[in-house]
């Protein structure tokens, strides 16, 4: 049977934080909840980033912390990162996202520091395990 003193140590904290919660003034405004599409666009984006750095660790790319990813059509995104042993080089990645795989993939050209914008190019050089 549990000890009275060890019931209140463990459930005081508890009480404390309930009641600075019920404390706090109410703004006088409803709670506006996000977005269902823009939290569901956020969650998917922060999936594909960890994917496409999964795909680099996997195909031995060095990244630096650059990385970029913009939903091109539903489920298929366009996700791009800076490479940190080739300055002005990035990799680019066309990621399906109900399938989970990498579609397209290929090194591209970029400024030192800034990702490259969606409508530019690369070198079209070809990353091992991609479809073409």
């Amino acid at each position: 049977m549990p000890r009275p003193r060890l019931v209140l140590r463990m459930l005081l904290p508890g009480a404390i934080l309930a009641g600075v919660a019920c404390a706090s003034q109410p703004t006088g405004r409803p709670p506006v909840p996000h977005s269902a599409y823009s939290v569901q666009l956020e969650l998917g984006q922060r999936d594909v980033i960890q994917a496409g750095e999964e795909y680099a660790r996997n195909n031995a790319f060095l990244l630096s912390e650059s990385r970029d990813a913009v939903e091109i059509r539903p489920n298929y995104w366009r996700v791009r990162f800076g490479l940190a042993n080739k300055p002005g080089r990035g990799l680019e990645l066309e990621f399906d996202e109900l399938a989970r795989r990498v579609t397209r993939a290929q090194e591209i050209e970029i400024l030192p520091g800034e990702l490259p914008n969606p409508g530019q190019g690369g070198s079209g050089l070809s990353v091992p395990n991609a479809i073409q």
